[in-house]
């Protein structure tokens, strides 16, 4: 899971995904890291207000530590979700090898329709908005485990 900083939207993504994956008993199988594009808050907890919404939500992130994502990573990686197209374009320019990997999250959203597929960055803004970002990233890992549980049968 991937967006700028890796204080939101990654973190929260990484969050639900590995709650559904462990729902799913696919945790042996599945694993979830998040990174950001950028370095700025490397080190740094989550954003209070991602810890808010997923705290709303019955989730932590309380051992979340940002970091910065690496070419070698990208490598590394099964598949790399992308919060926003800065993010894809940003990911692609660090490990141009590996373009196929990398798609937008919101991609795994059945009700994801053309031009409305990103998560719009809450850094900075109100509680709502944390919640709607997460609102997002469920219904998009929702499908993402989805498509994990229907490939395991």
């Amino acid at each position: 899971m991937v967006c700028l900083g890796n204080i939101c939207r990654s973190p929260m993504a990484e969050v639900v995904a590995r709650a559904l994956i462990a729902d799913e008993d696919l945790a042996v199988e599945v694993s979830v890291e998040s990174f950001g594009t950028a370095g700025y808050h490397r080190g740094e907890r989550a954003d209070p207000g991602a810890r808010a919404a997923l705290g709303r939500r019955g989730l932590s992130a309380d051992g979340h530590r940002a970091r910065q994502i690496a070419e070698g990573d990208v490598a590394a990686l099964d598949l790399v979700l992308c919060a926003d197209r800065s993010n894809v374009r940003d990911v692609e320019r660090l490990a141009p090898g590996h373009v196929g990997k990398i798609r937008l999250l919101r991609s795994y959203d059945p009700l994801t329709t053309n031009g409305d597929d990103e998560v719009p960055d809450p850094w900075g803004g109100r509680d709502g908005d944390f919640d709607d970002a997460l609102a997002l990233i469920e219904a998009a890992c929702r499908g993402l485990v989805g498509e994990l549980v229907a490939a395991r049968r």
